[in-house]
């Protein structure tokens, strides 16, 4: 009978555990509900887009949200299969977030070589980077290292939302600037909507003032190009001192992290700087005075003639054992030389149809007025960006230009041809920063959709035979004559047939910039074959020169040229005023006008983090003023080299007193050249490049 009554008891517990489980799920699934209402209008107010893809969304078959017996959420991981959390996930968090900030992962990037970097062009740029770069060694040399999270940072990156318990604590316990969150997993961020109060984060990264991304089941490739497109348009501040903050553990979020590690980077490249864009101006208005032809990109090649061979030949050094059978094809194929690679195909007696060249200064004039005859250059029909040296274009029989974009000079052109002619004139994209990268954007602009690589290494096999032997880079016994340059530390990628090849950070950009030109034109019928023997261009198709097939051509190349040069191009307007758009005037405004930000009193980290922001934020605001964008342009490459160095100075070492000292005297640098710019502006913007081509002995 006592076992009898034991089993009942046991039956009755069990049954008021199963109401009492009932009842907590009842209860969790009416709070659950109305969190889901609240929070989904709030991002109908904050991100609208957000709003549109989860109002009436449908999670996997396989998602699974619990109730802890405390009464919160759980969700049951999609990867290990056990729930995310454990019963009592709102003190799991708090312990992470605690944990995480004793022993951060923080983004720090070393600026000490900016002291010592050579002013060979006397450049106002390389005098304030050694200043500035002068008094952050001297804090590095004096202060402890800091590897803390204060209680206000630029930058915080979140990888993981799951239920989003840990958001909260985290910004409690530290403000940042900018704020970017991934969730790779949509139906962990739909879950969330029902177990985290976004309301209140929402609510509180606003008063904070801070800007925030959250992206949701993005590719490890799209969130690297969110945090890439960060520091390209808001500055690579917002990056080289960010707070990394891992909330639970997935595949795609840890090739994310591999990702941002080997191409950190790219972060810090190809800004441009003060001289240089009051160079892009003074080029710019000076080849308009030499009225070359300028590209039409929406002008395509007709079709009769778009699969006729374009064949693009880099400098590289896999270029020497393709030289022959370019030299078969030379009267069947388009031809165009990159730069010193007319030098290599001359001295095989091969004549380029077109000529490219992408660097400004007047070394490219120098050079190619020593290297290439002018009965040469004649024949040869030139292409280069609005920004070359101007007298360029007069050693060419024929030039063609393009529109380079993020140039102050060719917000100048497009905003003189929008008022004088009313029409709209396109930059062609990832035209740098190596001269392949500029011809390949020519001639996939113009519909071309046969196109051939060569020599186009991004790299070297062997570090000695950095270029083609046959090009001006050697003597006539194979010696190099020329440093190669070089743009950072080396290391090695996956070659384009199979053999490692070296690269560094330069020629790997130029490689990537090629990968998202080839990718832009995914949905059309482009076919680019890489006969290079050097690095992989991930879009391309391996080809070796021995397996090529050229189809017969119904049209000699000469007319193929000739279509180009009257289809794709248009004569530039006689007299086009961009001199009326240079606003002198509204340029000191805005010097002036960050200047006060930056005056502001600064007392810790905080303070100085403050002005920093609002001075920056200022100065990105004229960048939707397409009257006005020019004058963004020519301050925002220095704007971001030199923020990038203060925002590091500040929080790689010391502490919230002792830094300021150091970073007052790194900012009076910043703020007196922000004085100086507009004279220069007046005076310099159009003087053109003097800086001479010499050739300098390899060592």
């Amino acid at each position: 009978m006592d076992s009898l009554e034991q089993n009942l008891r046991d039956v009755e517990n069990k049954l008021e555990k199963i109401q009492d489980k009932l009842a907590l799920e009842d209860k969790f699934a009416e709070q659950a509900n109305i969190r889901f209402e609240k929070n989904i209008l709030a991002f109908k107010k904050y991100f609208p887009d957000i709003y549109q893809r989860f109002n009436l969304y449908s999670p996997k078959k396989s998602f699974q949200l619990e109730v802890n017996p405390d009464g919160t959420g759980n969700i049951i991981d999609y990867d290990t299969k056990v729930p995310m959390y454990s019963n009592t996930p709102i003190q799991q968090v708090e312990t992470q977030v605690k944990e995480t900030l004793a022993a951060p992962e923080l983004s720090r990037v070393d600026f000490s070589s900016v002291e010592f970097i050579e002013d060979t062009a006397d450049f106002l740029h390389v005098r304030l980077m050694n200043q500035v770069g002068a008094v952050y060694n001297k804090a590095k040399n004096q202060l402890d290292d800091n590897y803390s999270v204060g209680k206000s940072i630029p930058s915080k990156v979140i990888f993981g939302i799951g239920l989003g318990y840990h958001l909260m604590p985290l910004i409690e316990e530290t403000k940042a600037s900018y704020i970017t969150i991934f969730e790779p997993n949509e139906d962990y961020f739909y879950a969330s909507l029902f177990c985290f109060d976004w309301v209140s984060y929402l609510k509180k990264v606003d008063q904070d003032g801070s800007y925030l991304y959250i992206g949701l089941g993005d590719s490890e490739e799209e969130m690297y190009q969110t945090l890439y497109n960060r520091a390209k348009n808001i500055g690579a501040f917002s990056i080289s001192n960010s707070f990394f903050y891992l909330h639970y553990k997935s595949k795609a979020i840890a090739n994310l992290v591999d990702k941002i590690k080997n191409n950190f980077h790219q972060f810090f490249m190809g800004w441009g700087f003060f001289d240089d864009a009051l160079m892009s101006i003074a080029h710019s208005i000076g080849t308009a005075k030499k009225q070359p032809y300028i590209i039409e990109p929406n002008n395509k090649a007709p079709k009769s003639i778009e699969t006729f061979p374009i064949f693009i030949v880099a400098n590289g050094p896999s270029l020497d054992k393709d030289i022959e059978f370019i030299k078969s094809y030379k009267d069947k194929v388009i031809i165009v030389a990159c730069n010193s690679a007319s030098t290599a195909l001359l001295s095989n007696d091969i004549c380029p149809d077109f000529h490219v060249a992408l660097e400004r200064t007047k070394e490219t004039y120098d050079l190619l007025e020593a290297v290439i005859t002018e009965e040469q250059r004649q024949e040869i029909n030139l292409l280069v960006m609005n920004v070359m040296y101007p007298d360029v274009l007069d050693l060419f029989g024929w030039s063609g230009i393009a529109l380079k974009g993020s140039e102050p000079g060719t917000v100048l052109y497009q905003l003189a041809i929008f008022m004088n002619e009313g029409r709209l004139s396109p930059t062609i994209g990832f035209s740098n920063p190596l001269v392949g990268n500029t011809a390949l954007s020519f001639f996939t602009s113009m519909g071309f959709s046969d196109l051939y690589l060569f020599g186009v290494d991004n790299g070297y096999i062997d570090e000695e035979h950095h270029h083609s032997k046959a090009s001006f880079y050697y003597d006539d016994e194979g010696n190099s004559k020329l440093d190669s340059i070089k743009m950072g530390s080396e290391f090695e990628v996956e070659g384009n047939f199979g053999k490692p090849v070296i690269t560094e950070p330069f020629l790997y950009t130029g490689k990537e910039q090629m990968e998202r030109l080839i990718a832009s034109f995914s949905d059309t019928n482009l076919q680019c074959f890489n006969c290079s023997d050097g690095a992989k261009i991930d879009g391309t198709i391996p080809l070796r020169s021995s397996d090529i097939i050229l189809n017969k051509q119904c049209f000699p190349k000469s007319d193929v040229i000739d279509s180009i040069k009257k289809n794709n191009f248009s004569k530039i307007s006689e007299n086009l005023p961009l001199e009326d758009f240079l606003a002198f005037d509204i340029f000191e405004q805005i010097c002036n006008t960050m200047v006060e930000f930056l005056e502001a009193p600064i007392e810790n980290r905080s303070d100085a983090l403050n002005c920093i922001i609002q001075h920056l934020r200022y100065l990105k605001s004229f960048r939707e003023e397409d009257k006005y964008l020019h004058l963004y342009l020519i301050l925002e490459g220095e704007t971001l080299y030199i923020n990038s160095v203060l925002i590091s100075l500040l929080f790689n070492f010391g502490d919230e007193k002792n830094i300021i000292p150091f970073f007052k005297e790194a900012l009076a640098h910043w703020v007196a050249f922000l004085k100086m710019a507009p004279q220069q502006y007046r005076e310099r913007w159009d003087v053109l490049s003097d800086h001479d081509f010499v050739f300098t002995e390899s060592k």
